[in-house]
């Protein structure tokens, strides 16, 4: 169990001063492959532990074109597609004081549980809420809120709007998002991104995807990479957004620093973090004229969905930690990619 004092990372490794047809989105810390999407250095002391020696054919060179109407300084218009997870409000928040955040349109878990029902998807519903419930019990949700709360302390109020939707892949979201004309969409934790929303919708698409690819893809990315021992692989990519499911070019990937007595829980918000600050700091580079690079991603990795993620994994998994047969070696953080 993590502690209640645990206080957020600090900036200072990276101190910056399409998925699917649906995939689109951004996921939830947790994101439902069939609800999720995909986008998109200083010094480390770490390589790249997955190195693509044949990464040429295909990489992607993304250079602003600046609006007609403006020139160099001209702001980046910025669009977020989210759902109303604590990061998901820490990353608005952390958007709108560095770039030009025009609009955030926001798709409730709420909303989400409501289409798993009309589908008769009860297996994934019933996966869902049985985390959503062991997040409340173990104190994990709370846990999670303050540690981004603490890091959206002393960032301004969003001055923008946020319009609350039933899916964003409804004609009024898609009609909005094309009328604000984002030269970037972010997408964080919203359904699959539909391929009407997808062509329609202007500028680059990028996913801050919960685990890292290619060989997390889906949800709980974090947990099956801790469960595994994967340490070098526990982290949260940056990709843009394809028609398939996780599997567009990666502008970049960060992992946390880990420690001893590190939990998946406090892996997954600290990944998090460092991943919305990358996206931030790519942005900005973007906005400037800097062409970032996205590199495409090995045709491997597997897929998991929150009915993966059970009750006997999480037990045994406990179990282990508490003889001492599952420890967390000492590791710096890392980053990569982008331009």
């Amino acid at each position: 169990m993590t502690s209640t004092n645990e206080q957020p990372d600090t900036a200072a490794p990276f101190d910056p001063g399409r998925p699917g047809p649906g995939p689109g989105p951004g996921s939830d810390p947790d994101r439902d492959p069939d609800r999720d999407p995909g986008l998109g250095p200083g010094p480390d002391p770490d390589p790249d532990p997955d190195p693509d020696p044949d990464a040429g054919p295909g990489t992607v060179e993304l250079r602003r074109v600046m609006p007609a109407s403006g020139g160099p300084g001209t702001r980046l218009r910025v669009v977020l597609l989210c759902s109303d997870d604590p990061l998901h409000t820490y990353l608005r928040t952390l958007l709108a004081a560095r770039l030009d955040l025009v609009a955030t349109v926001l798709e409730p878990g709420d909303a989400q549980r409501r289409r798993q029902r009309r589908k008769r998807r009860h297996y994934d519903l019933a996966a869902r809420r049985y985390q959503e419930w062991r997040s409340r019990i173990t104190g994990r949700s709370r846990r999670r809120a303050r540690f981004f709360d603490r890091l959206a302390e002393g960032l301004p109020p969003v001055g923008s709007p946020c319009h609350t939707v039933e899916s964003v892949n409804d004609r009024s979201a898609r009609e909005l998002v094309a009328e604000l004309a984002p030269e970037l969409t972010v997408v964080c934790g919203t359904m699959i991104l539909g391929r009407r929303l997808l062509t329609s919708t202007p500028g680059v698409i990028v996913n801050l995807h919960g685990g890292w690819l290619p060989e997390y893809r889906g949800n709980h990315g974090y947990y099956f990479a801790y469960k595994a021992g994967d340490w070098e692989r526990v982290g949260a990519t940056l990709h843009l957004v394809v028609p398939t499911l996780d599997t567009g070019p990666v502008l970049a990937r960060v992992r946390p620093e880990t420690r001893p007595r590190d939990t998946d829980e406090r892996l997954s918000a600290r990944a998090g973090q460092l991943a919305a600050l990358r996206l931030v700091e790519l942005a900005l580079a973007y906005e400037q004229g800097t062409t970032l690079t996205a590199v495409p991603q090995p045709d491997r990795g597997t897929t998991y969905r929150h009915r993966d993620r059970t009750p006997t994994g999480e037990l045994l998994l406990w179990l282990r930690r508490r003889a001492g047969r599952h420890r967390v070696p000492v590791r710096p953080a890392y980053r990569d990619g982008g331009t």
